[in-house]
């Protein structure tokens, strides 16, 4: 029996679904992971399905088995234990297809942070520093869709999903050891909100790069231009930027055009663009211009950090290092510079370090640390002495 024949299968037809159920539901923990194509619809297209269960990898053929809502129903299910290795996008992915939020998610990448195996950590590193494993990756850029799949991506299909489920035993060992197998549940928990994967429509707008500079009445036409690309690329069934680039429908909302020609004059834009969605363009823009001043969107309020907070955040972000290092957490997980900034400003109040895991392990310091306790920050260094800082 070769190795593939040992460790995985391949199905192809609904009705051989069956055994891979039969066994997620006997186990009641299984890992999982996607191979798909982002770049050529509105939705990525999925290609392939790992499901590892036990010490089995089934290879799911989404192009060919088209109804996989038993498969979905256990990522939904809270009894049965569903591992990822930075499961972002493939969490998104199967929310889209099921509608669906998912339910008890461990994902590896957030574990390995919380016992100082560093975040974000790529899966080969982590199988690598823990099983001394290194994966193939000769299909690492592999095109999945099509068929039929090759003996060397099926191999490597399986070699990717094999290791999941041994990954999270020694993650969940390590974490037990220290006590802070809570703390990664507790994490994993965002994925379970459904504003985690649902778009405020219509707010998309506010994520282009340079909007913030723009007057209301121009945000009203970037707004009204995103909105119709969105529409559009649904209806077509195509990624946004496929239609229009961000850069382009900046300068659509700084000069905004009222005929073809001035469409025309935007660098990067094609001929076949203005012959296909000229009008539209110009459609949109002309209602957003007509909006009453009232009717208009701003930007999102906030207070600027001044340059105190900048420093003052700075320094706690210092402190939070150096805890970090001597408890073998990555800083990252327990907050990033911009979230120091809301701390020093409103105090604890609106952001994660005031309850929780984070909580209890930084924020209650760092909050007395903001109200005026002394402080001391001790680097230590296998090779050197000690350097004590106090303040």
């Amino acid at each position: 029996m070769s190795d593939r024949e040992e460790h995985g299968k391949l199905i192809e037809r609904e009705a051989d679904l069956s055994e891979m159920l039969n066994a997620i539901e006997s186990e009641g923990i299984f890992g999982i992971d996607l191979e798909f194509i982002p770049e050529r619809s509105y939705y990525p297209l999925i290609c392939l399905v790992q499901v590892a269960v036990g010490d089995r990898v089934y290879l799911v053929d989404p192009i060919k088995v088209k109804q996989l809502s038993d498969l979905w129903k256990f990522v939904h299910n809270p009894d049965v234990i569903k591992i990822f290795h930075a499961g972002s996008q493939d969490l998104a992915i199967i929310y889209q297809h099921s509608g669906q939020t998912p339910r008890r998610i461990f994902d590896t990448q957030i574990a390995a942070g919380f016992i100082g195996l560093g975040y974000p950590a790529g899966y080969g590193k982590l199988l690598h520093s823990l099983f001394d494993l290194t994966l193939s990756k000769t299909e690492s850029f592999t095109d999945w869709s099509l068929r039929p799949l090759s003996p060397s991506q099926i191999d490597y299909a399986i070699d990717d999903a094999l290791h999941l489920l041994p990954l999270y035993q020694k993650l969940e060992q390590r974490l037990i050891e220290r006590g802070r197998i809570d703390w990664v549940w507790e994490e994993c928990k965002l994925y379970e909100e459904e504003s985690y994967y649902v778009k405020e429509s219509g707010r998309e707008f506010l994520r282009i790069k340079g909007a913030q500079g723009l007057s209301r009445r121009k945000l009203a036409v970037l707004q009204a231009i995103c909105l119709w690309r969105d529409q559009e690329a649904r209806r077509i069934d195509k990624p946004p930027r496929f239609i229009l680039n961000d850069n382009i429908l900046l300068e659509l909302a700084k000069k905004p055009p009222t005929h073809p020609g001035d469409i025309q004059r935007i660098r990067g834009v094609k001929d076949g663009q203005i012959a296909g969605y000229g009008k539209h363009i110009i459609r949109v823009v002309g209602e957003a211009l007509a909006l009453k001043d009232s009717e208009c969107p701003q930007w999102p309020s906030g207070r600027a950090p001044s340059k105190a907070d900048v420093l003052i955040a700075d320094l706690l972000y210092m402190v939070l290092k150096v805890r970090s290092q001597e408890i073998d957490i990555a800083p990252e997980l327990i907050a990033t510079r911009d979230e120091l900034q809301r701390f020093v400003r409103k105090n604890e109040n609106d952001t994660n370090l005031e309850s929780g895991w984070r909580h209890q392990l930084a924020g209650n310091e760092l909050g007395k640390i903001l109200s005026g306790a002394p402080l001391t920050v001790t680097v230590r260094d296998d090779s050197e002495s000690p350097v004590s800082i106090s303040l």
